[in-house]
């Protein structure tokens, strides 16, 4: 699409658009709204030298769009399990998107593509290729995907950790200022759960 196709309404810096809500492409998760869904967020990691600099968000599956949503009040961590996520374990859409059901996510991007034609939702329709990783055992396409897991909350302990580093006696002890420090200051919560059989055993008491 060219530029002369479009008349410049007006222009806005990104920081003007934070907390605007907007009709999402899909009514899938509509009743989320309520919740707070559909609306702008901002963050530094979207930058502007590609695309429009905006970006979906979907917490199940992105590291970045999972801590943006957590940060802006989405959902909470203990709510977490509420994320909207519609792929299964094999990586194929739920009935929880009706018109993709059982679809995988190649099958389903030329039904997405229609649909948004249909309902003059589609600007470009554009083929990148990249990079993508695969299975080393199976080499089968991965995808990102978050799954129930116990945490430990090493967060909510953080500052007693610091505070008790600073206690400690350490050998070489610029360990206790710099490495060590820096370990636990930036220190997440701990997630114990496996689920291959060929992980590291976890004794319990």
């Amino acid at each position: 699409a060219s530029e002369d196709e479009y008349e410049t309404i007006q222009t806005y810096l990104g920081k003007e658009l934070e907390g605007w809500t907007y009709v999402p492409l899909f009514d899938y998760y509509s009743n989320l709204k309520e919740k707070g869904a559909f609306r702008v967020l901002l963050d530094d990691y979207v930058t502007d030298d590609t695309g429009t600099c905006l970006v979906h968000q979907a917490p199940a599956y992105g590291e970045d769009d999972f801590r943006v949503c957590l940060n802006s009040g989405i959902f909470t961590k203990e709510t977490s399990n509420t994320i909207p996520s519609p792929l299964d374990e094999s990586g194929n859409f739920t009935s929880k998107t009706p018109d993709l059901d059982k679809l995988s996510i190649p099958e389903a991007n030329k039904v997405i593509i229609k649909q948004l034609k249909d309902k003059n939702r589609l600007i470009m329709n554009e083929t990148f290729f990249h990079s993508y990783p695969f299975c080393w055992r199976s080499d089968t396409p991965l995808i990102y995907r978050a799954v129930p897991s116990w945490f430990v909350a090493v967060e909510k302990i953080k500052d007693n950790l610091l505070a008790n580093n600073e206690l400690s006696y350490w050998v070489p002890d610029h360990v206790r200022e710099k490495r060590f420090y820096n370990w636990l200051r930036d220190a997440r919560d701990w997630a114990v759960s496996r689920n291959r059989y060929w992980g590291t055993p976890i004794p319990l008491w």
